[in-house]
């Protein structure tokens, strides 16, 4: 199993490129088509300005947003000079209320979205990212500054908590998983009454071991604050080079005001994370 279609977004070139470092990589390793999204956002603010301001604000944001699109394009076809893999490039300006509605309609046939991590100074990678999970209802791997698509052969960490989200994870992750060394199953503080407490993540290793995949499941006491605290504490510990994790199992209010999984690995995380909800 592969992934066959992969997609990245770009929204500047002085933003980190290890989102497009990775996909190019990937699709490399994987025979894969790689579809570069090039997005530039008009973000104009309607106040109280005088009649016809608004109008003028607008159109010459736009003009900006549009002159910096085609900056971008500049930039891409050099960077992809010389590139053997087979890509295709879409440049785009959309109005910023715009933006979650043509990534969905762009994005919704994608196996896999690669991307820069979110909350590493670029104040649209976050967004980006929920476009992707909730509005086009595709997996994402994010990439940390200084790091690159996780290698063949590698230790992978799976969060695990028997969830949908989990579930989806693991199934987005497959061609990645089959190519990994081994797959740690990390299970934290499970409930003592549940389904599977005999065996648990007996089920999705044996999921794993039909694809081909090695695994082995690690029962985790809940010694932090916060799940993605304990994910990212063992990953250092096992030498894992991603974590694949299902996405918002809270709401992204309850996420952004409590804190939660989701948003404590993606702030602290420093090696590649693949999520799916």
């Amino acid at each position: 199993m592969s992934y066959k279609i992969l997609a990245t977004i770009l929204t500047d070139t002085d933003q980190s490129t290890e989102g497009l470092d990775a996909a190019i990589s990937l699709a490399d390793r994987m025979n894969a088509h790689l579809d570069i999204y090039i997005v530039t956002i008009s973000h104009t603010e309607t106040t109280n300005y005088y009649i016809g301001a608004e109008a003028l604000m607008i159109a010459e944001q736009t003009r900006d947003a549009m002159m910096h699109r085609d900056n971008i394009e500049v930039w891409l076809k050099d960077r992809m000079h010389g590139e053997l893999v087979r890509w295709s490039a879409q440049a785009a300006t959309v109005q910023g209320p715009a933006l979650t509605g043509y990534l969905a309609r762009k994005l919704r046939f994608s196996d896999l979205v690669v991307l820069p991590k979110p909350y590493q100074n670029n104040p649209e990678a976050a967004s980006l990212v929920e476009a992707c999970l909730f509005a086009a209802e595709r997996p994402v791997l994010m990439i940390p500054k200084g790091c690159k698509a996780p290698d063949a052969g590698g230790h992978v960490l799976m969060g695990w908590n028997d969830g949908a989200e989990a579930l989806a994870a693991a199934r987005a992750a497959l061609p990645l998983l089959e190519q990994a060394e081994v797959t740690d199953i990390c299970i934290i503080d499970p409930p003592t009454h549940a389904a599977d407490r005999s065996d648990p993540g007996g089920a999705m290793a044996q999921y794993l071991m039909r694809h081909g995949t090695r695994s082995e499941v690690a029962v985790l006491a809940r010694t932090e604050p916060h799940v993605g605290e304990i994910l990212l504490r063992r990953a250092k510990e096992v030498g894992a080079q991603m974590i694949v994790s299902g996405a918002y199992g809270h709401s992204r209010l309850r996420e952004a005001v409590f804190g939660g999984a989701t948003r404590s690995l993606l702030e602290a995380a420093d090696l590649p994370i693949l999520m799916s909800r």
